[in-house]
């Protein structure tokens, strides 16, 4: 019961000289051990970076309207300022010093969290389906439920169902291959994505941390996180 991958995103009105500018700002940390980058789109306005610290497992990914971070790891190491989100927030705040940069439009946060089952649970679940006394379908190899809300402000998409070792690959659950995912392989069980959208001009470290605890919060009360006091 934990979370696998997470992803923060902030967005901003797009600023058409992104591509002459962001060097700048993501070349101090090409001197660091184990980064690699991926430029895209390269001399057009849609040019965007990627760097990759294979060490931390953590991607960001720096484009003219967004500035993307996917982790893969115990989300307690981002729950640390002085940890590798740290990077994250240096450079967000360099990017509000561009030239036409005008201003932040709000925060999203993805977050997918499996709880392993038994094979006998899993199977009982696909085949007890609640909204037919006898199913038309017979058994079912695969389920879906999708709940939309908004609550405080913040706009809710949640996505659960039965999970198998396909939905590593569905679902892109391994994006560094690390060893905290390894489980993934031989368990079945039960997978949540949530993904938590809130306008925000002003997005902080703290204002990710509550984003985020709303995020367990609700995948808690689904049974598909343990959220520790």
């Amino acid at each position: 019961m934990a979370i696998r991958k997470l992803q923060y995103q902030i967005d901003y009105v797009h600023i058409l000289t992104f591509k002459d500018q962001y060097k700048d700002i993501v070349s101090p940390y090409f001197p660091f051990e184990n980064v690699k980058y991926a430029i895209e789109n390269e001399n057009t306005i849609h040019e965007s970076i990627r760097l990759i610290f294979n060490n931390e497992h953590i991607l960001f990914l720096l484009n003219k309207q967004s500035i993307i971070l996917l982790f893969e790891g115990p989300v307690s190491d981002l729950k640390n300022q002085s940890g590798p989100i740290r990077f994250f927030w240096d450079m967000y705040e360099k990017i509000k010093t561009l030239k036409n940069y005008t201003k932040t439009t709000r925060h999203l946060l993805v977050a997918q969290s499996v709880d392993f089952r038994t094979k006998d649970e899993v199977e009982n679940i696909l085949n007890e389906n609640p909204y037919f006394t006898q199913n038309p379908f017979g058994p079912l190899k695969e389920f879906s439920c999708i709940y939309e809300f908004e609550e405080s402000e913040i706009k809710y998409n949640i996505n659960f169902g039965n999970y198998n070792k396909n939905d590593i690959e569905k679902q892109d659950l391994t994006p560094f291959k690390t060893d905290f995912n390894k489980d993934l392989f031989e368990n079945v069980g039960l997978i949540g994505r949530i993904e938590a959208n809130e306008k925000e001009k002003n997005p902080s470290y703290s204002k990710f941390k509550s984003l985020l605890s709303r995020a367990e919060q609700k995948l808690s009360k689904l049974n598909l996180l343990k959220v520790e006091d």
